[in-house]
């Protein structure tokens, strides 16, 4: 007993984080939506760490600049995220300015609804929705008119933010107030191509947008010895060495700490121990 009171102690936090974290894997699949996607089922990427699942990013991606900063603000938020894609996709012709082409005719011409392909499924399940879309010709592209004439946003948050390489939001979020009327329209913001994630971070987190819980994930409280993960469990942060455990010694200390609540162990190959208590802890 005094070697398994010996063992518990503070340590391997960074480790824990990673092996009992799955946020990494979150990060780059769950988090986007293949354009040639076409079941409805599968327009809304859900991201299944979500604590509280009441917000959705919405946004429309040309070039893949908009694309961008949604994704990071889902990331951040932990939050659905779903693509307006047009259900005839737009070539490079189609964007070409002040050629005549295709985006030329719809931005000149305030009835232009362009269709989308796919919808949003249990709309009436977010209260909060962040829309996003490119600046054409100093507006929002006509498509994002399609979408929210698709739905009922009454008594929604939405909160636009564009992206322009030089043009600023201008009126561009204002003139859609019209389009969902009864909605709670924020102040929208503009966003260059190489903005950073911290920066959107701050954005999201001025328009009191990041829960409590949200920003206490992977912060270590020392007082009550507890360290919050991803799914919202806070994890005691205790761990086990195994240096100098093996056979029941080792099971028994480990099983000890896991009724405890603990997840790290050290379990270092040099330690010669690994292929014991590894196979038995599983069962």
């Amino acid at each position: 007993m005094k070697k398994i009171a010996a063992v518990f102690m503070t340590l391997m936090i960074l480790l824990g984080l990673t092996a009992c974290g799955s946020n990494s894997k979150q990060k780059e699949s769950g988090k986007s939506i293949d354009n040639k996607v076409t079941s409805q089922e599968k327009d809304i990427v859900k991201n299944e760490d979500t604590i509280t699942n009441n917000i959705l990013i919405a946004y429309f991606s040309a070039t893949g600049t908009t694309k961008t900063i949604a994704k990071y603000a889902a990331e951040i938020l932990n939050a659905d995220i779903y693509e307006i894609v047009p259900k005839q996709p737009y070539t490079d012709e189609d964007l070409a300015y002040y050629t005549g082409g295709r985006s030329d005719k719809e931005q000149n011409n305030p009835s232009a609804r362009p269709e989308i392909s796919g919808s949003v499924e249990n709309m009436e399940k977010y209260d909060t929705i962040l829309l996003g879309y490119p600046i054409w010709y100093g507006q929002a592209p006509r498509i994002i008119s399609t979408f929210l004439e698709s739905y009922d946003f009454s008594g929604k948050t939405i909160l636009p933010f564009c992206t322009s390489h030089s043009s600023d939001i201008g009126s561009s979020d204002t003139d859609l107030h019209t389009l969902a009327a009864n909605a709670n329209w924020l102040k929208g913001k503009r966003f260059a191509s190489d903005t950073s994630k911290e920066i959107i971070k701050k954005w999201l987190d001025s328009n009191k947008l990041i829960s409590n819980a949200d920003s206490e994930v992977g912060v270590f409280d020392f007082e009550s010895h507890t360290v919050m993960l991803n799914s919202g469990y806070k994890m005691p942060i205790m761990g086990l060495g195994t240096y100098s455990l093996s056979d029941d010694e080792c099971y028994n200390s480990v099983t000890a700490l896991l009724k405890s609540g603990g997840r790290l162990i050290d379990t270092a190959y040099m330690y010669k121990n690994v292929n014991y208590h590894q196979p038995n802890i599983l069962k």
